[in-house]
C-alpha cells in the first residue's frame, strides 16, 4: 500500500465484471490460501505468521538493501529470512524492488538499468533455486512514486518484467513470476495511471508470455468487500472482476490471479486518509468476509496476501494501521479471526508445520563475511564494516535447530586477523570454551582466512530460534597508535553441528 495512493481524476472504465457463481457457501479449502505481506520480518513475526496458521508468507527484498554498491552484494538478512521460513513451514514469496541510486537512469522509459535488475534478479533467484517458490516483479508501477518519479510507462514495465522472467527462468525453472500487483486509481495523468488502463497497455506490450500469476492489490478501501462493483465509482474490492475480465479478454483466462496486498487501516494517517478509517471489529469481518466471497465467486483468485503483519511501526507510518497487530505486537481480532480459517486450510492440505534442519546447521553463508573493526578503510579481502560506521565491535546472529539433543555440538567458522586474546563468542548467553579468539597453537593468519573450532554443549542450545553473538576485543594499550584501538577481524561461513 502506497501512502500517496491516488484517489482523485474518477475516470471508470467500463470493461464488464466477470461471470459470478451463485452463492454455494464457502468451506476454508475452497477459499484462496491465506498468506500474510511483511515488511521487516524478523522471528517475532515469523513466529505469528506460523502461529497464525499461515501457508505462505509475502516479504520484500530490497535491492539497494542487497547490492548497495555495483558487484557487492550482502546476503546476511536475506539467509536468515530463507532459513526462518523453511523452519516454520512457510512458502516463501519474494517482492523484488527499491532500487540503489548507483541503479537509476534517465535515459530510457525504465528508470532503472534494466540490465543490471535482471542480473540482481538472477543471483537471487540462483542462490535460493527451489527454495522461494515465487517472485514479484516490482510494485505499483501504475504509480509515479514507485516508477521512481517517472511517468508510468507500461510499455517499459514490460520491458522491466521480461527481463526479470528471462533470469529467474534461467536461474530457477520451477520459480512463478508474479506481475506487480498494481494500485487501484481512476487518475490518469503523469502521476497516476488507472490500473485497468495499465493492464490493458502491458497486455498491448506483450506482457502475457512474461509472468505466470496476474498480481493484484483489490483494496476495499473504507468499504465492505459485498459492495458492489458499481460503487463509489469502482474503488472497492469488487474491482478485481475487472482486471480479470482484461485478462480473459486478452486470452490468458488460464492464468491464476494473487491478490499480493489485501488489507483495511484502522488507524489512518493525515486527514485526507481519516475516510479510510474502520473498526478492528470491521476490519476482522473485512479480511475474512473476502476470502469467503472470493471462494464463492472468485475460483481463479488463487491466493491473498493479507496487507500487513508489523509492529513497532512509527506513528506517522501509515502500514501501521493495516497491520493485523498492535503497535505493541499484540493480536488485533483480524489475526483471531483468520487464524482459524487459515488454520483449517492447512488441516485440510495436511501441508505446513516447522520442517527439520539438516546438519550442519548454517549460520553465515560462505560468502557473507562479518567484519568488526575501528576503522572504515576498504582492503582487498576485507569487508566493510559490519555496523556501517565505526567503531563497529558487536555481531549478533540467529539460527534454528529443532531438537538440541545432548550430544555436544562443534561450532565452526572462518576467521581473519584475530589476533587479541579478548574475542568472545557467546550462544544464547553462554560464553564458548575456549573463551576467546584467538585460539592456541595457532600460525600467523593476518589476512588469511582459517578455520577455527569451538565445543557447544548441549545444554547451551534450545528449539527454535537460537542466539550467537561475537565481541571483539580492543588491542591492549601498547599497541594503540592514537588512531585505532583495533584494527579488524572478520569471520565468514559458521556453521554448527554434532560432527563434522
Amino acid at each position: 500500500m502506497n501512502r500517496t495512493r491516488v484517489f482523485t481524476g474518477l475516470l471508470l472504465l467500463c470493461v464488464g465484471v466477470a461471470a459470478r457463481v451463485p452463492f454455494a457457501g464457502a468451506s476454508a479449502s475452497d477459499m484462496p490460501l491465506a498468506g500474510i505481506h511483511t515488511i521487516r520480518a524478523d522471528d517475532d513475526l515469523m513466529q505469528l505468521a506460523a502461529q497464525g496458521g499461515y501457508s505462505w508468507l509475502l516479504q520484500l527484498l530490497e535491492w539497494r538493501e542487497i547490492e548497495p554498491v555495483p558487484g557487492d552484494y550482502f546476503w546476511e538478512y536475506t539467509d536468515w529470512l530463507v532459513r526462518a521460513a523453511e523452519y516454520y513451514g512457510l512458502e516463501l514469496v519474494l517482492r523484488l524492488d527499491h532500487p540503489p541510486a548507483w541503479a537509476f537512469t534517465t535515459d530510457s522509459t525504465v528508470p532503472v538499468d534494466v540490465a543490471a535488475y535482471a542480473t540482481f534478479v538472477g543471483r537471487v533467484a540462483e542462490r535460493y533455486r527451489g527454495r522461494v517458490s515465487a517472485y514479484v516483479v516490482w510494485n505499483e508501477p501504475n504509480l509515479a512514486l514507485e516508477w521512481e518519479g517517472q511517468a508510468p510507462d507500461p510499455a517499459g514495465y514490460v520491458t522491466l518484467l521480461c527481463a526479470a522472467r528471462s533470469a529467474i527462468q534461467a536461474a530457477d525453472p520451477k520459480a512463478l513470476v508474479v506481475s506487480a500487483g498494481l494500485a487501484p486509481t481512476n487518475h490518469a495523468g503523469a502521476t497516476a495511471l488507472d490500473d485497468r488502463l495499465y493492464l490493458e497497455a502491458i497486455y498491448a506490450a506483450g506482457a502475457a508470455g512474461c509472468f505466470d500469476v496476474l498480481g493484484a492489490h483489490p483494496y476495499g478501501f473504507a468499504y465492505p468487500p459485498q459492495d458492489a462493483h458499481d460503487a463509489h465509482d469502482g474503488l472497492n474490492f469488487a474491482r478485481l472482476a475487472d482486471l480479470r475480465a482484461i485478462m480473459v479478454a486478452e486470452g490468458d483466462g488460464d492464468k491464476m490471479v494473487w491478490a499480493t496486498e489485501l488489507g483495511w487501516t484502522t488507524d489512518p494517517v493525515g486527514e485526507e486518509q481519516q475516510w479510510l478509517r474502520v473498526s478492528e471489529e470491521q476490519q476482522a469481518r473485512y479480511l475474512l468476509t473476502a476470502f469467503e466471497q472470493a471462494a464463492r465467486e472468485w475460483p481463479w483468485l488463487e491466493r491473498i496476501a493479507v496487507w500487513n503483519l508489523s509492529s513497532r511501526l512509527a506513528v506517522e507510518d501509515e502500514m501501521r494501521g493495516y497491520s493485523i497487530l498492535s503497535t505493541a505486537g499484540t493480536p488485533k481480532p483480524a489475526y483471531r479471526a483468520l487464524a482459524e480459517m487459515a488454520a483449517a486450510q492447512k488441516d485440510s492440505s495436511g501441508e505446513g508445520g516447522r520442517q527439520d534442519v539438516a546438519q550442519p546447521v548454517e549460520i553465515l553463508a560462505p560468502d557473507v563475511a562479518i567484519r568488526l573493526s575501528d576503522l572504515d578503510t576498504y582492503y582487498p579481502h576485507w569487508a566493510r564494516p559490519h555496523c556501517g560506521s565505526v567503531p563497529c565491535r558487536h555481531w549478533t546472529g540467529q539460527f534454528y535447530i529443532v531438537d538440541p539433543g545432548t550430544a555436544p555440538w562443534q561450532l565452526r567458522m572462518e576467521i581473519m586477523q584475530v589476533e587479541e586474546p579478548g574475542n568472545l563468542v557467546w550462544i544464547n548467553g553462554h560464553p564458548l570454551e575456549p573463551p576467546a579468539l584467538p585460539l592456541r597453537d595457532r600460525p600467523d593468519f593476518a589476512s588469511v582466512w582459517t578455520v577455527a573450532e569451538m565445543p557447544v554443549p548441549a545444554a547451551f542450545l534450545q528449539p527454535g530460534a537460537n542466539t550467537i553473538e561475537i565481541y571483539s576485543s580492543p588491542r591492549l594499550p601498547a599497541y594503540q597508535d592514537g588512531s585505532a584501538h583495533f584494527e579488524s577481524l572478520q569471520f565468514r561461513h559458521v556453521r554448527l553441528a554434532t560432527g563434522f
